[in-house]
């Protein structure tokens, strides 16, 4: 069985140095996949690096080493291994192909719904192929989630959704803040198309607007509308000063939860309402324990009638039946590649048997009639085997193992028997 494994380094989890450094050009990335594969001694590697990650994916003939992959990819870039281990999200099997489905479906990007990582998935797989890094496998999984990221494309309207909530976003606070947001100290967090939305309405609406992002660079845009950028580090003390504070990143844990909220805001601090826009959640529902405190999200502004929020739940479960849907195709047809060898195994050992019989009891036929008894008997021999495969087949889907090497060996007349 192929091992498959992923390392990922995205900027949910991996500062913006370790990023840069382990960001690879286009144009360099051919001649780099090479010294990968070998340096791993993998079979095959795919590099996808994006602004906003870098993921290795890889495949062995056995179990996957990543060690090895993240001493290779250490090497190649001048990084310890000691600076990226922290750094590293380690993927293997089953939840490794999925995560590539997540990912070129957008589910995975700050801009949740984002249409441009598909493309560069695309990219990463034809540079594979043409560097000859790749194998069929890795190839047909990489064309799993080009398939599945556009299926979601064609079935959902995730981003155009997350537009339209941000947008209600905006207004539901306003109506909270007797109809107008003017002087408001608004807190924005995260810098993707979501965040754009809720600053232009922001700044529309008068509201003095701060964006705090992870990367301060993909978020100078907005200090042209009239907006203050601040780095994510500046996080607490924006929550000090703010009125409203507005989250929509992709951070795959709580950035504000109670113990962040005691220690940035004083006890006399005036009323704060956050506004949650995130999958997974940017606030962990326990702040609403808090007084002076409160929490709007998606399952809240759904509930309202919102229907904005209510087509974008609908739209983030569509997406993960179509990414679960592919992904079982995908485990489907790794099941039947893997079982292939050993479905050709056990039917060539019971051809085999036929055709020595054949040769003990028919030996002085004449040809015509040998050659007709010959066909009867495999064509036996083929209806005998016929329900062993598919229970091969299954047991290879299962994993297991154990079963598809008995099954495979049922006909071999070499092993030795454990009949006295």
């Amino acid at each position: 069985m192929t091992g498959l494994s992923c390392l990922s380094f995205s900027a949910c989890h991996a500062s913006i140095d370790v990023l840069e450094r382990l960001s690879y050009a286009r144009e360099e990335l051919a001649s780099r996949l090479t010294t990968l594969r070998i340096s791993s001694r993998a079979r095959a590697v795919v590099v996808l690096s994006t602004c906003q990650r870098t993921e290795v994916y890889a495949t062995w003939p056995g179990e996957p080493d990543d060690p090895a992959l993240l001493a290779a990819l250490a090497l190649d870039r001048g990084i310890s291994s000691r600076v990226l281990g922290p750094a590293t999200r380690t993927y293997r099997g089953e939840a490794a192909a999925r995560h590539l489905l997540r990912v070129a479906s957008g589910l995975e990007s700050f801009v949740l719904g984002e249409s441009e990582i598909a493309g560069q998935v695309r990219a990463a797989a034809d540079i594979s192929r043409a560097a000859g890094a790749g194998d069929v496998e890795l190839e047909r999984l990489m064309d799993a989630a080009i398939s599945a990221s556009r299926k979601r494309l064609r079935r959902t309207s995730i981003l155009a959704a997350t537009r339209s909530v941000a947008g209600l976003a905006v207004d539901t606070v306003a109506v909270s803040s007797g109809g107008t947001l003017t002087g408001r100290r608004l807190l924005v967090v995260g810098a993707g198309q979501v965040a754009s939305v809720v600053v232009a309405r922001a700044v529309e609406r008068q509201a003095v607007v701060t964006v705090c992002n992870r990367t301060r660079r993909h978020a100078q845009r907005f200090v042209a509308v009239g907006a203050t950028v601040v780095d994510i580090a500046d996080l607490a003390d924006c929550l000090a000063a703010c009125d409203i504070a507005i989250l929509a990143t992709t951070a795959p844990r709580p950035l504000v939860d109670v113990t962040v909220l005691r220690s940035a805001r004083v006890a006399d601090a005036g009323p704060l309402t956050l506004v949650d826009l995130s999958m997974p959640r940017n606030v962990d529902p326990g702040v609403r324990a808090l007084p002076r405190v409160r929490l709007i999200d998606l399952a809240n502004l759904r509930s309202d009638g919102t229907t904005g929020a209510a087509d974008l739940v609908h739209d983030l479960a569509a997406a993960e039946e179509i990414v679960e849907t592919e992904l079982r195709r995908y485990l489907r047809w790794l099941a039947g590649r893997s079982a292939a060898a050993e479905v050709c195994r056990m039917r060539s050992d019971a051809e085999g048997i036929a055709r020595e019989e054949l040769a003990r009891i028919a030996g002085e036929l004449p040809a015509e009639v040998r050659s007709a008894v010959e066909r009867v008997l495999l064509k036996t021999v083929h209806r005998l085997v016929h329900k062993p495969t598919m229970e091969l087949r299954a047991a290879a889907e299962a994993n297991n193992d154990m079963l598809v090497g008995v099954l495979a060996g049922l006909f071999d007349a070499k092993a030795p028997s454990s009949l006295a």
